[in-house]
């Protein structure tokens, strides 16, 4: 098949949509309607020859060929996206596409101001495209180590190979309560009063966060931040957040922090960056644009 504009743009929406588990998934990324995706499907499907994938009331589903079309189609979509970059770079202008990876529930935290580095960049001359993921870190290592993601901003506790990882500022994590908790009427709380209590963790922390504990129970588990929130306000169980983020429900009084024991710890947080093959020059440009918004401040 002759491959043209519409070959690549029809391309680009069957991976979307296979990324994002089907074509409803794919509406908000592609800023396209179910029927424009739908044609999109049909056409390549037309020109192919044989079906891509099985889409209706039992779900989403590739076909053996469908998943060898998906492989072929990254891989020319990346080729693409590298030519894109470089013919920009002779003309001295930014382009390609940028695919940016945020660890979930950091939106709004003050002190991990992504968007400044966002800003900073777009400040040049530049015709990038910019695809931000929020996700977990499980999540954003499997798109660096795929090339689905350039850069990723997270904790990362578990280090993959072939990926560079600079430190750029640490997260302030909390034990706390919820309001129906046992615990949180109490004028003072010891260090022996918490063996009793359930705890809740994150095990993708790698038991980071339990390491200040004394023999803790854990007796439930959470994928990310926003779950642990809920086991906490249920207050059948003790759990760490970062102080940003539990700030909103200590405000209302559904929280509260338990603190003078000496239990908050510390999260490193990265930038990172694949290493082989070496990511395109729009990625290392924002990369430095993130450690110099992230880096803390000199003391003064």
């Amino acid at each position: 098949m002759r491959i043209s504009d519409y070959t690549l743009r029809n391309l680009r929406s069957f991976c979307a949509v296979v990324e994002h588990g089907g074509p409803s998934g794919a509406q908000a990324v592609l800023g396209a309607s179910l029927s424009v995706i739908s044609t999109h499907l049909k056409d390549l499907e037309l020109s192919l020859g044989f079906t891509l994938c099985q889409r209706g009331r039992g779900g989403f589903a590739l076909t053996h060929k469908g998943a060898a079309v998906y492989r072929e189609a990254k891989r020319m979509l990346g080729s693409v996206e590298l030519a894109e970059a470089n013919l920009g770079a002779l003309r001295r202008v930014l382009a390609g596409h940028l695919r940016v990876g945020l660890v979930d529930s950091e939106a709004d935290n003050p002190d991990l101001p992504v968007h400044r580095a966002i800003r900073r960049f777009f400040r040049r001359e530049q015709e990038v495209r910019l695809s931000l993921e929020i996700g977990t870190t499980e999540a954003l290592s499997k798109g660096l180590q795929t090339g689905d993601i350039h850069v990723a901003i997270g904790p990362f506790p578990s280090r993959q190979p072939n990926v560079d990882y600079r430190p750029v500022w640490a997260e302030e994590h909390a034990l706390y309560c919820g309001r129906s908790h046992p615990l949180f009427g109490r004028e003072q709380v010891g260090i022996e009063d918490l063996s009793p209590h359930a705890v809740t963790a994150r095990p993708y922390l790698q038991r980071a966060e339990l390491a200040t504990l004394r023999e803790p129970r854990v007796r439930a588990s959470v994928s990310n931040m926003e779950a642990q929130a809920v086991l906490i306000r249920s207050g059948c169980f003790l759990g760490f957040l970062p102080l940003h983020f539990a700030e909103t429900w200590v405000r209302r009084g559904e929280m509260r922090r338990i603190g003078g024991l000496g239990l908050e710890w510390l999260s490193q947080f990265y930038v990172a960056l694949r290493i082989q093959p070496e990511p395109p020059e729009i990625a290392r440009i924002f990369a430095a644009d993130l450690a110099r918004e992230l880096a803390p401040a000199p003391a003064v």
